[in-house]
């Protein structure tokens, strides 16, 4: 079966394109498609909101598109026990709005929520500021259903019929970008909305005073959910929304709570940092500086862009070390986690040097550096999930026992998977 070379059966990233693409409403519609289309030879490539179709590897296997955006429906939702049973083809939204009816959220915070789907925010492990406080989308979750690659309705967790021996399925499903199953459901924990919500926007006029900030945020009394370290280029463009035009540094803290509490966490911060020169946003006027920290890392800024884990010690050295000319940087300091945009244009070789560079120094301190995108051309070269590591043999093996034809979104997570 060869690649098709127009887009009329739709698009599946990095340039390929899919000889068709399906849109079952129902399971027994998707099942139906996954045995039809594997018994055809095709691979299968589910898809939400399309947020992050050049994501990971390149597609290895011609194939077909399944389009899970009519799996929208709530399925069920106890308000009292604070979980909700919802179909993976939702946009998070969508799903917001149903929750806030009865002042209740889910506590991750992905970019793009009007396009993205639940399904796919779980695939790809996506999440925003918050995750410091709350946690991440592991997290979140307690039940999950899946159609593997031989049409099977697999479910795992909690609120569910039929529990699965051997893998916390949950937990495995999430951040598997779609190879091992397509992901038809979830349940997921609510909590209350907050009564009172607060951004604190602070300057930093140099480098050279960032990991004397982030320590006294180590031993503050406050208890933030978000830290967010902004470079020049990153707080110019966050800064936007709320009308901060600085060229500084920056660092947002946020705080979500009962509205004494958030006053509170406000002013003593300001008494610790020593800081008068700080922008405050409360309520509803913290939406859209929240909205822009969670979505500048879908931003795109120039070819690729970065994510790097280190442990939080070594935050203020390794952004330091990232040229502000040439990249725009955000850092959900708190939790370690590296956002870079490149912003120049380079060729491909210098600027594999580099980040074969940053990925040692990454490396020494026990963290390390993936791609989240990149030129398709690129990628090969640039190694998108990096150098080969030891649990990558374990995703081989669970990946074989859950889809032995390899036809689940072949090619785009580690490995050969």
């Amino acid at each position: 079966m060869n690649w098709p070379d127009t887009p009329n059966g739709g698009r599946l990233g990095d340039g390929r394109f899919a000889s068709a693409t399906d849109r079952p409403e129902t399971i027994d519609a998707l099942r139906q498609v996954v045995l039809d289309r594997v018994a055809q030879g095709h691979a299968l490539y589910p898809q939400g909101g399309c947020t992050s179709l050049d994501h990971g590897g390149i597609p290895r296997l011609p194939g077909v598109a399944v389009d899970m955006t009519a799996f929208n429906r709530v399925i069920e939702y106890p308000v009292a026990d604070m979980t909700i049973t919802v179909e993976a083809g939702v946009s998070f939204a969508s799903l917001r709005a149903v929750l806030a009816a009865e002042n209740q959220r889910v506590l991750i915070d992905p970019p793009q929520p009007d396009r993205a789907t639940l399904g796919g925010v779980y695939a790809t492990n996506s999440c925003g500021p918050r995750r410091f406080g709350f946690g991440r989308p592991r997290d979140q979750i307690i039940g999950v259903g899946f159609v593997t690659s031989d049409g099977a309705l697999v479910k795992g967790g909690g609120r569910v019929v039929k529990n699965v021996a051997g893998y916390d399925f949950p937990r495995l499903l999430t951040g598997s970008m779609g190879t091992l199953g397509v992901i038809t459901f979830m349940t997921l924990k609510v909590r209350p909305l907050p009564e009172a919500s607060a951004l604190v926007w602070m300057p930093i006029s140099t480098s050279e005073t960032i990991a004397a900030t982030l320590e006294r945020l180590n031993t503050s009394a406050t208890r933030p959910v978000a830290v967010e370290l902004l470079n020049p280029p990153a707080a110019t463009i966050i800064g936007a929304s709320i009308g901060e035009t600085s060229a500084d540094w920056a660092l947002v803290v946020g705080f979500e709570d009962n509205s004494a509490s958030v006053a509170w966490q406000v002013d003593q911060l300001m008494n610790e940092q020593g800081r008068d020169n700080v922008v405050t946003r409360e309520g509803a006027d913290a939406g859209p500086l929240w909205a822009a920290l969670s979505d500048f890392q879908a931003r795109e800024l120039g070819p690729l862009t970065i994510a790097a884990s280190i442990p939080p010690s070594s935050v203020a050295a390794f952004v330091k070390a990232l040229d502000s000319s040439r990249w725009a940087v955000q850092v959900h300091a708190g939790n370690g986690i590296v956002r870079a945009h490149r912003t120049s244009l380079d060729e491909l070789e210098p600027l594999a040097a580099e980040i074969e560079s940053l990925r040692a120094t990454v490396t020494r301190v026990g963290g390390h550096v993936t791609l989240t995108r990149c030129p398709t051309d690129w990628k090969d070269r640039l190694r998108v999930w990096g150098h080969p590591r030891p649990d990558w043999a374990l995703s081989e093996r669970i990946k074989t026992a859950l889809d032995p034809r390899g036809v689940m979104n072949p090619g785009r997570f580690v490995g050969t998977i």
